[in-house]
């Protein structure tokens, strides 16, 4: 008999956070084990709508889902197309959260559903929910439980029930259908899979340094630690689901220690995060792009400076962070800071040639609009440039807008000054700030005027603050967000708190020198696989503290800065191609090791997993218990 596997996310097929890309891109490596034996279970909201193409249910599941639908629980069947076309359910459980419910524990109750569902979880697994205000706690486990109404029906029913059936889950959020399973009993095999736990990130956003207190313990954390965070309604679901799971598996080392610490159980796989390395875009056009959005990034950049004071844009050192505004989590002020230090040691030993170093940074937070002046000399600066070119003047674009002004024919003297009158100064020095806050103060900014960078004319290091989504519809670049990526020299996310992290293997992937620490699983994962000799990743030390981490990002910096143009792009090769040990083709063994190792303990038989693609044969499940990634060729360049 064939195995049949099961997905449950809130991010299948609804793309909110980093779970998402680990299901879609591992989607395609599934196929060979699977064949079409494989679903998706996923949240309803309008997000759905531009990733899956809705179709009428297969007849075998409109009994169910009409059953169903009559409890409130409407679910929606379609094909996942960013997911390999993947057969995707799409659970709304709104109405059945709110619908009447009545039930006996002595005496009886009426109430909601959700409320309900809230009774049997604490009843049954001792999740306190009672003081839990977050409407995301109760949300989804309503939702859980309604996924876990769905499997009870589909587990014994055909093809579900013809051969061992998988369920595997993903975060918290899906926690309420796992034990739903288990309090039922129902004949399948539960995978839980931790991505980070919800009191380590809490702690972690309240300073604590998560890996340094669980390298520390002797035992896990006491629940008071979830109240005092108020987060102990997730925190004991997580727990009771990491406890009931046949197999419980994290996606690092890192996440590892960190579970044992929080969870109390050890991950009995590490599934590590991958991508499908082999449907990224053509080489070529990546390395076409980068030029082009570097041009972008050196334009954006002249726009601000140049109606202040001129410079030299061409050999710029341009470096990025982004991530969610997680000031401490994320390292934010670990890299100000390093800039900081990298301006006083540069203006010190003295620049190459008059050379900058850009910095952006790119994270969401609450603002009204671009700043005006910034679109308006952006498109001023745009149009130029575009006068320039249609007048033949050669040479480099971004050795300077004085400079090539200078170039032009005489004729065009008196136009370019009149156009270049039209930029908008806001003050002495340039912005910084590219947005209008609705806020009166900014952490990033008062960092950034501490670290002493301010964008004054000798400052070797230039800052520009980009607080939104990087999207096409943002009002100022209007550009989609790995394309604009593609235009840097270096990637920097000195994170304190990252499970895995697919930023830096973004960043890596679009030509970036990558940098990341060893409190992120890509980064811990790395440093032990990586080349020691390797010039094209840098991992940040986080043992010492962020000043140490600092002083170390600003000297890595220093080099990169002071390396010719060979060299910066060897880096970038190097980089790119150490990727290759991030690829599904290798990875994918270790979420087959999960699935067997649940099969044999539930159903005490193992599954074969026979690759039916071809007639070849799958790779086999690694058996330790951190499975390691095979080692896969480099992306393939393509003509």
């Amino acid at each position: 008999m064939e195995p049949f596997l099961i997905e449950v996310s809130s991010e299948a097929g609804r793309k909110i956070g980093g779970i998402y890309t680990v299901l879609q891109s591992k989607a395609r490596f599934l196929r060979p084990f699977f064949g079409s034996r494989c679903l998706f279970i996923g949240f309803w909201d309008e997000r759905c709508s531009s990733e899956v193409r809705l179709l009428p249910p297969p007849p075998e599941l409109e009994p169910v889902f009409s059953e169903l639908g009559a409890l409130g629980v409407f679910c929606h069947w379609g094909v996942w197309t960013a997911g390999d076309e993947r057969p995707i359910i799409l659970v709304d459980a709104k109405t059945y959260a709110n619908r009447p419910a009545e039930w006996e524990d002595g005496q009886t109750h009426r109430d909601i559903e959700v409320n309900r569902i809230k009774y049997l979880l604490w009843k049954h697994y001792g999740v306190d929910s009672l003081m839990e205000g977050s409407w995301d706690f109760s949300e989804n486990a309503a939702w859980g439980w309604a996924v876990g109404l769905l499997l009870e029906r589909l587990s014994r029913r055909s093809p579900y029930s013809s051969g061992p059936l998988v369920v595997q889950f993903h975060e918290w959020i899906s926690a309420s259908a796992l034990l739903y399973c288990h309090l039922r009993s129902l004949p399948l095999a539960t995978v839980f899979t931790t991505h980070a736990t919800v009191l380590g990130r809490s702690l972690a956003s309240a300073g604590t340094d998560v890996l340094a207190a669980a390298s520390k313990a002797r035992s896990p954390i006491e629940t008071t630690a979830a109240y005092r965070l108020k987060v102990e309604g997730k925190h004991q679901i997580e727990m009771a689901a990491a406890k009931h799971a046949d197999v419980f598996t994290t996606v690092s080392d890192s996440v590892a220690a960190e579970v044992r610490y929080i969870l109390g159980r050890e991950p009995d796989v590490i599934t590590l995060n991958g991508l499908d390395l082999h449907r990224l875009e053509d080489e070529g056009r990546v390395r076409h792009l980068s030029a082009y959005m570097r041009q972008e990034m050196l334009q954006l950049a002249e726009s601000c400076l140049a109606p202040y004071y001129p410079a030299r844009y061409g050999r710029a050192l341009l470096t990025f962070i982004s991530g969610r505004y997680e000031f401490l989590n994320k390292g934010f002020d670990i890299y100000i800071r390093a800039l900081g230090l990298l301006n006083q040691k540069l203006k010190k030993k003295g620049t190459r040639e008059g050379r900058m170093v850009i910095a952006f940074i790119f994270t969401p937070s609450s603002v009204r609009g671009p700043r005006l002046a910034a679109v308006r000399n952006y498109l001023l600066l745009d149009k130029i440039h575009e006068v320039l070119e249609a007048a033949g003047v050669d040479g480099e674009r971004y050795r300077g807008l004085a400079e090539r002004t200078a170039s032009a024919p005489s004729s065009l003297q008196a136009d370019l000054q009149q156009m270049a009158a039209g930029f908008i100064r806001e003050g002495e020095r340039p912005p910084i700030c590219l947005f209008d806050l609705n806020y009166a103060s900014d952490e990033v900014l008062r960092a950034l005027d501490s670290a002493g960078l301010r964008n004054a004319r000798d400052d070797a290091v230039k800052v520009l603050f980009y607080p939104t989504y990087v999207r096409p519809d943002d009002g100022l670049m209007a550009m989609n967000y790995y394309d604009v990526i593609s235009g840097f020299d270096v990637g920097v996310f000195p994170s304190r708190y990252e499970p895995f992290g697919y930023t830096p293997l973004e960043a890596a992937l679009k030509f970036d020198i990558p940098v990341s620490s060893d409190s992120a699983g890509f980064g811990r994962y790395l440093q032990a696989r990586a080349p020691a000799s390797s010039g094209g990743v840098k991992v940040l030390s986080m043992g010492a503290g962020g000043e140490h981490a600092s002083a170390e990002l600003a000297e890595y910096l220093e080099h990169l800065y002071y390396l010719d143009e060979k060299q910066l792009n060897n880096c970038k090769e190097e980089a790119y191609k150490l990727m290759s040990l991030f690829d599904w083709k290798g990875l994918i063994s270790n979420y087959l090791a999960a699935y067997e190792m649940a099969a044999r303990k539930k159903f005490g038989k193992s599954i074969s997993f026979a690759a039916k693609k071809e007639g070849k044969k799958s790779p086999p499940p690694a058996s330790k218990k951190t499975a390691g990634a095979k080692k896969s060729r480099a992306p393939k360049k393509r003509k």
